[in-house]
């Protein structure tokens, strides 16, 4: 039995609330347990000047000083760094950034994801939440004609899974969905991020007390397919919600 009486595969209480910021082209506050993560997607005035075909994506990640007891602090750390680059991997494959392009040359968008309460998860949520604000960001575009061509977005999502001793002392056993609690006991911490038909975007895994075996991870990669497939059924809903399904 988990602390908060949830299943092993089961996730914590998710919610995607679209169009939480009407300042932004597009935005979402997700909710995954206590964590909770604000996503804007705003265009930049230009596309990078790298960029030779197509359009592109990033994403920039913070933490609010109150997110976390004791107070955390406003500059950016190593981790956020590699955090941001994550989300901007992730919602990269969200995109045919061939596709991201429109009457007036390339489009860069910027999806900023601000953690506002956190206790565990922060990375996969902002992942899951920033989809659905890129996706109101490109419906968006396409509304007011400045993209040429709908560049075909392909859900994405992440949650985390791992092997967690139990409470009882009997031994771990592979978790989906770790709250801060269950996450600093883990043995191994596993970070996935999957398109809604199943292929990997990216995994991070590491045995943070030893090894782990391929019964292990393959344990936890199905717990993280099913629960991806939920969170991109509650992305779905909320574009639904909001007027830009796809």
């Amino acid at each position: 039995m988990r602390i908060d009486g949830r299943s092993a595969d089961q996730l914590r209480p998710f919610n995607i609330e679209a169009g939480f910021i009407g300042s932004a082209l597009g935005s979402a506050l997700v909710t995954a347990g206590r964590t909770r993560v604000i996503c804007t997607a705003s265009q930049e005035a230009k596309a990078p000047g790298w960029l030779t075909r197509g359009g592109w994506v990033t994403a920039e990640y913070a933490m609010l000083p109150g997110a976390v007891r004791p107070r955390g602090r406003r500059e950016a750390s190593g981790r956020d760094k590699e955090i941001q680059r994550l989300i901007g991997r992730s919602l990269r494959a969200a995109v045919n950034l061939e596709g991201l392009v429109g009457v007036a040359g390339p489009i860069s968008l910027v999806v900023d994801c601000d953690v506002i309460e956190a206790d565990g998860g922060t990375r996969t949520a902002a992942i899951t939440g920033g989809f659905v604000a890129l996706a109101l960001a490109v419906r968006a575009l396409l509304r007011q004609g400045a993209l040429a061509e709908d560049p075909r977005l392909t859900p994405v999502a992440a949650v985390s899974v791992g092997m967690v001793q139990l409470l009882d002392g009997t031994g771990a056993v592979p978790l989906l969905d770790l709250s801060y609690s269950e996450d600093s006991r883990a043995g191994v911490d596993l970070n996935v991020v999957m398109q809604a038909g199943g292929g990997l975007v990216e995994v991070q895994g590491t045995g943070e007390r030893g090894s782990f075996s391929r019964t292990d991870l393959n344990a936890m990669l199905d717990l993280a397919e099913g629960g991806i497939r939920r969170l991109c059924e509650a992305q779905q809903a909320a574009l639904r919600a909001s007027g830009g399904g796809e």
